[in-house]
């Protein structure tokens, strides 16, 4: 999920990188729980507490980030590494204590309202997207107050029947928000599709399929699919879906067709006698029924009419 959004090209990008770190630590904090819970790497362990106090300030940066796309990080946002720098610092100090999950718990509340209260979303999208973050570092701060209520006087963490319960279901959501997000689908698409949508129209994402269509040329691969073409921008596989439908009245591989076939026509007006059966294997078909059916879809005529309607007569060779 990281890397995934690490390497979104979409706006805002750095909102993108942001939550990217975010899930970096929770994914590194829970190998490290699971590595204490198995009493495996003690040095390793330690630094447990330390990741889990930066999960917030990076939430919290990522919502700023979301809210005002413009904003950039600044030498005064170091300030957000004073949490974990200096419960480092203490805990080389004092050693382990009832203090490192107390101040875990204290920063993941104190960020969620942080949070609420700082950050002023201009759409509703994205004021429903911090509702649902800060809400879900609320429920981490109970869930670790559970933890720490039950295991009270002990330092068995694989007693804690709440830590299991909620690595276990937090590693359900995070399988589900990979799979589906992988496949531009599910609830990180849904919001960002919602935040990135022009209120005047999709105007701006025409552009770039438009753009991305006559540079990239990407329909010359015949296994080229929305859901590919949506990878390829960085975009939702529905946002790129809506916008075709929307903004050029057709469905998606219609629309992937239409450039086949005007590309199609350019060659056989430059080579009239090229015969077709390669001519179509250059614009993106695969086969000579598919490159029929789609070509008299878009002129009402098939490859060897238009030709010799439009184009010199072809080469004798030709089919």
């Amino acid at each position: 999920m990281a890397v995934f959004l690490a390497n979104l090209r979409s706006e805002p990008r750095l909102a993108h990188r942001l939550l990217a770190v975010v899930f970096t630590l929770f994914a590194v904090q829970h190998l490290l729980t699971s590595l204490a819970v198995m009493e495996l790497r003690p040095g390793l362990v330690w630094w447990r507490p330390i990741l889990a106090m930066g999960l917030a300030p990076a939430t919290f940066l990522h919502l700023r980030a979301m809210a005002r796309p413009s904003k950039r990080l600044t030498p005064g946002d170091l300030i957000h590494l004073a949490g974990p720098a200096g419960l480092a610092l203490i805990r080389m100090l004092l050693g382990d204590g009832p203090y490192l999950d107390q101040a875990i718990i204290l920063s993941l509340a104190g960020y969620a309202g942080y949070g609420l209260i700082r950050i002023v979303p201009t759409t509703p999208a994205a004021r429903r997207w911090k509702y649902m973050v800060c809400g879900w570092l609320f429920l981490m701060a109970l869930a670790d107050l559970g933890v720490m209520v039950e295991l009270a006087g002990s330092d068995d963490l694989g007693r804690s029947r709440t830590l299991i319960v909620m690595i276990a279901g937090f590693l359900v959501f995070l399988a589900y928000f990979l799979l589906t997000s992988l496949n531009q689908t599910g609830p990180l698409s849904w919001i960002m599709t919602r935040i990135r949508r022009d209120p005047a129209g999709n105007g701006p994402v025409k552009t770039r399929l438009e753009h991305h269509m006559t540079e990239a040329r990407p329909w010359l691969d015949p296994e080229l699919t929305v859901a590919r073409l949506a990878r390829q921008l960085g975009l939702p596989q529905r946002l790129v879906s809506e916008t075709v439908n929307d903004q050029f009245g057709v469905s998606v591989s219609r629309w992937i067709n239409g450039w086949r076939i005007a590309e199609a026509q350019r060659l056989m007006a430059a080579e009239p006698g090229r015969p077709l059966v390669e001519l179509m294997l250059d614009c993106g078909f695969q086969t000579r029924s598919n490159f029929n059916k789609a070509f008299k879809d878009v002129t009402a005529e098939t490859p060897s009419a238009w030709r010799t309607r439009n184009c010199a007569p072809a080469s004798p060779t030709a089919p």
